[in-house]
């Protein structure tokens, strides 16, 4: 290609607005991953997996995604209690199911000191990075994240979100897609049917019939996602609600057990839909001009001598080999928006 016809084709490429890409993490699956999967320790003897490990992740999606905007999202205080008064179980296990399975804390309340503390200091680091924290209370990150993703969406702007939590695959549309970090995918438009078997817009129904075990929610027993999609054959090619399940099971109720099943487990299918439904997240006006204003910012500095400072407290001598080369992928994003 001759000079003048790159030269060319950059002016014709626009300058980027701040909300043209939306990077949404879901800070405490994050956390958590991290914390539970590595191993690592300061030169002090101090676990500092969460810690590295978050840092490393959000580097490495800003890095193949770059965004123009990067929001991390927290459960706010008591997020979890407006479903908990749906279902007094949900989640009910995580109380006492331990997170690491190495034998380095001796007890749950030691595991849950270290995961708090290693919380704040991540917080800390991220105060330093050109990048937004979000919570609220009495919210789920959850609902935070499906708002934001949905409102950004409808604007026409491209948005990512980074979980591991498969409920978010039921937000995936045109400009909604989903990075899944333990399979190290992308799930967009193209290619979530293969991944659902079902269209996204319907995986909720799905979901509820099945059941969640990390959530602690139980499904139908005995049924799984094959009946489903070949009993329930309008999951698969238009969108549409749990009255057309109950219908199908009433209709075909003399054949297979199966749908007696899901006639008498009806209640907790319903419990379930509500439980995991992103579709309908309920925020009340100021909650959403909160999240608003988070939109409307501008992108917070890099602090670099002020990262670099924390690293040398906690005694964590490089996120990566190259720890500046890391903090590069920050710069770009106070560059060339509008």
């Amino acid at each position: 290609m001759a000079y003048d016809d790159i030269l060319k084709n950059l002016k014709q490429t626009p300058p980027r607005a701040l909300n043209d890409h939306i990077l949404i993490i879901d800070g405490m699956n994050t956390l958590i991953r991290s914390f539970s999967l590595l191993k690592a320790m300061n030169p002090s003897g101090a676990h500092v997996g969460g810690l590295v490990g978050f840092l490393r992740s959000l580097g490495y999606v800003t890095r193949i995604t770059d965004p123009t905007r990067v929001i991390v999202v927290w459960d706010g205080k008591g997020g979890s209690g407006n479903r908990k008064n749906i279902d007094p179980n949900y989640k009910a296990q995580r109380a006492t199911a331990r997170i690491t399975h190495w034998g380095l804390y001796d007890t749950k309340e030691q595991e849950t000191e270290a995961l708090i503390g290693q919380l704040y200091r991540v917080q800390d680091y991220l105060e330093c990075l050109p990048v937004h924290q979000l919570g609220i209370e009495k919210l789920e990150a959850d609902d935070i994240m499906a708002y934001l993703a949905k409102r950004a969406s409808s604007a026409g702007k491209k948005v990512t979100i980074v979980s591991s939590d498969k409920d978010f695959l039921q937000l995936v549309d045109d400009n909604i897609e989903i990075y899944a970090p333990v399979k190290k995918k992308t799930f967009n438009k193209d290619n979530i049917f293969d991944e659902l078997k079902v269209l996204p817009e319907n995986y909720n129904i799905v979901k509820a019939l099945l059941g969640d075990n990390s959530d602690n929610l139980q499904g139908v027993k005995g049924l799984g996602i094959k009946t489903i999609v070949s009993e329930f054959p309008k999951l698969l090619t238009e969108t549409t609600d749990l009255d057309y399940v109950f219908k199908v099971a009433e209709e075909k109720l003399e054949g297979k057990k199966i749908f007696a099943k899901i006639i008498h487990n009806w209640d907790r299918v319903e419990t379930n839909f509500k439980l995991m439904d992103l579709h309908d997240t309920v925020l009340d006006e100021n909650e959403i001009n909160h999240i608003l204003e988070v939109l409307k910012s501008p992108v917070p500095d890099l602090q670099t001598g002020a990262f670099l400072r924390m690293l040398d407290q906690d005694k964590i001598e490089g996120i990566t080999k190259n720890t500046e080369g890391w903090l590069e992928n920050y710069r770009s994003l106070k560059k060339d928006l509008t």
